[in-house]
């Protein structure tokens, strides 16, 4: 997506229309899902153009408007992944992952949405880069079609699928965690990105973890 049609403010936060482009955008739930409505237009959409200024965003010589994520492919002893539904758009399964902030290093970025969207808490050190890439198709709530997304892998004990480390849980944009063979993830409805680091680079992501000590 391009974004110059719109008249930006410096280091303002903006939230835009899809439709009409007018900054009265309000975000409402429908069936458990995260949409928004805008009050200029009247209409309803599953996602709205958010310029953020805390987060990593450009837009490229064709215009295009780029965002920079990350993300983590948990994996325990039995090779399964740790993946959850999104309640926000993109509405499909995924991996912990998000938008990587101003200042932040993309593995800081990694950890911190790692204990905010599932409660499991790590150092940098604890990730293993897996990929980086620049996908283009890979559509967000905030209205980017294109990230630069770092993907990492960190290996649990199977007490996390048990409960024992205390209970996985999603917040607001996610629910329904499940533990997948990368098989049965294929066979699901995963988000872009998560179908593109899962189809190319499959091999490390069953790759053993070199332990420390």
């Amino acid at each position: 997506m391009k974004i110059d049609f719109l008249r930006l403010r410096a280091n303002a936060y903006g939230e835009y229309c899809l439709y009409c482009h007018a900054e009265t955008v309000t975000w409402i739930v429908v069936d458990g899902r995260k949409r928004c409505t805008c009050a200029t237009c009247g209409r309803e959409a599953e996602r709205a153009i958010v310029v953020d200024p805390r987060i990593c965003w450009w837009t490229d010589a064709d215009g295009e408007y780029w965002h920079e994520s990350a993300g983590v492919f948990v994996r325990d002893r039995r090779a399964r992944f740790l993946f959850f539904q999104r309640t926000a758009f993109p509405y499909s399964l995924t991996v912990p992952a998000g938008h990587v902030e101003r200042g932040e290093e993309p593995e800081g970025a990694a950890a911190r949405e790692l204990w905010e969207e599932v409660g499991i808490r790590v150092s940098n050190r604890d990730l293993r880069l897996v990929a980086d890439e620049y996908l283009k198709g890979d559509v967000c709530r905030r209205g980017s079609d294109a990230h630069r997304w770092h993907a990492y892998l960190l290996e649990v004990d199977e007490q996390w699928e048990a409960g024992a480390h205390g209970e996985v849980t999603v917040n607001e944009e996610g629910e329904a965690p499940v533990w997948l063979t990368l098989d049965q993830a294929r066979s699901s409805q995963t988000t872009f990105a998560v179908e593109r680091i899962i189809g190319q680079h499959s091999e490390r992501l069953l790759s053993a973890v070199p332990r420390s000590g």
